[in-house]
């Protein structure tokens, strides 16, 4: 009996130092976390908000499209200028630029982009699809972004991958786009009140 004493006693001493061990290490790491926290990326969005000219050959098309740019760290984030491609199954359809732009701290900045192309020949197969896609209602597009860093010198430019729909029924809604960066791993797992040290 006295030995059952004993084992239940030490399994409570075994769990109590194990907890004390878990909220020393979170104590001394919370440096690291708040750090990781602080760099994450800004996260882009885009909405489709006019096209013309995807149905006639050849194809002189013109888009509008507005990125968003939603800066979750600490300090102003800029950029110099960015290159934008929109594609129809891989094909560059129109290509445009973005202008200069910065987003403040923990604030959002809508930036247009005008892409287009005149005369641009389509292979043929390629053509009649978009023109069938666009007589549907709608064309299923991909708007492909490179950014370019303008306040930390850094020559890596940041990929955005979106898609859009032109065309249909219902006006186009804003779609988030897919960001190939070098990024901070914790942006996908900490909740959101976390994000706002």
């Amino acid at each position: 009996m006295n030995n059952s004493r004993r084992r239940q006693y030490s399994l409570k001493e075994d769990l109590s130092s194990l907890r004390a061990f878990i909220l020393i290490t979170f104590w001394l790491s919370s440096p690291i976390w708040f750090g990781l926290l602080r760099a994450l990326p800004p996260k882009f969005s885009v909405q489709l908000v006019g096209a013309r000219g995807l149905d006639a050959p050849p194809l002189s098309t013109a888009f509008n499209v507005t990125l968003r740019a939603a800066n979750r760290r600490l300090h102003d984030v800029c950029y110099r200028h960015g290159e934008a491609a929109v594609r129809y199954s891989g094909f560059a359809v129109p290509r445009g630029r973005t202008r200069a732009f910065c987003v403040g701290r923990k604030e959002a900045r809508d930036v247009p982009v005008v892409a287009w192309a005149d005369g641009l020949g389509v292979p043929r197969p390629l053509r009649e699809r978009v023109a069938a896609d666009a007589r549907a209602g709608a064309v299923e597009l991909e708007v492909e972004v490179r950014l370019f860093r303008g306040d930390d010198g850094s020559a890596r430019p940041t990929l955005l991958s979106c898609k859009v729909t032109a065309g249909g029924a219902k006006p186009p809604g804003v779609t988030p786009c897919a960001v190939f960066a070098l990024q901070n791993w914790a942006s996908d797992i900490a909740p959101a009140w976390m994000q706002y040290f």
